[in-house]
């Protein structure tokens, strides 16, 4: 039997403070952490590094506990900080290679190319990371990035839905969205186009950058 990809401790951390910060009831936390089979990290975060942490299936659990335990609003919060502040904190620990690869060809080509590069690599880094497959192709002039298996709603597909167009992955749009300004330099704008909770015979969860689209906040 292969064995399931664990995601690293830095991911975990993230989500962890992010949500710690955004409510002054300790028990909020803690209740996202045992609904989730975590209770291992009740007053115990994980450290900020890249050791295996937790399985795919408790990120996904402890993703959709967050949903359950908090109203839609302050889960959208804590997901689009969670997004935000994973890549912040990326390029500041180079946690992951594609940082150091694309400061090598900084001044190399047309900001669109350089923040293909920047994509495309970065979405290697993460399927290798995560183990969930990260895609990123072009189409025309246009960006798309897909998450196969997307890990960020999978504990909502079975919810009843009765909203026909669902933003619910709102880590990886804060993310992108983060790594596309910082490749360019400019401001860019990410939605998710198509979820898996609104289509689910599909197994990815795609996302769009709208080029020189840039919005002060979107949830």
């Amino acid at each position: 039997m292969i064995e399931e990809k664990r995601i690293p401790a830095f991911i975990v951390r993230i989500s962890y403070d992010i949500i710690a910060e955004e409510t002054p009831n300790v028990e909020a936390l803690n209740r996202v952490l045992s609904l989730a089979g975590l209770d291992r990290y009740i007053d115990h975060p994980p450290p900020m590094d890249n050791s295996p942490a937790i399985s795919q299936h408790e990120f996904e659990k402890m993703i959709g506990m967050v949903w359950q335990v908090f109203d839609d609003i302050q889960a959208r919060e804590i997901f689009r900080r969670t997004g935000e502040r994973g890549f912040e904190d990326l390029t500041r620990s180079g946690a992951l290679a594609f940082t150091q690869f694309l400061r090598a060809f900084d001044g190399l080509g047309t900001k669109r190319e350089r923040a293909a590069m920047a994509l495309s690599r970065l979405t290697d880094e993460l399927s290798r990371a995560m183990g969930y497959q990260h895609v990123f192709r072009r189409e025309g002039e246009d960006f798309l990035l897909d998450i196969h298996q997307c890990p960020y709603c999978a504990e909502l597909l079975h919810r009843p839905n009765a909203t026909p167009i669902a933003h619910f992955c709102h880590v990886p749009t804060a993310f992108y969205e983060a790594a596309i300004n910082w490749a360019s330099g400019d401001p860019h704008t990410v939605q998710e186009i198509s979820c898996r909770v609104t289509s689910p015979d599909q197994d990815y969860c795609r996302f769009k950058v709208f080029w020189n689209v840039g919005l002060k906040r979107k949830v």
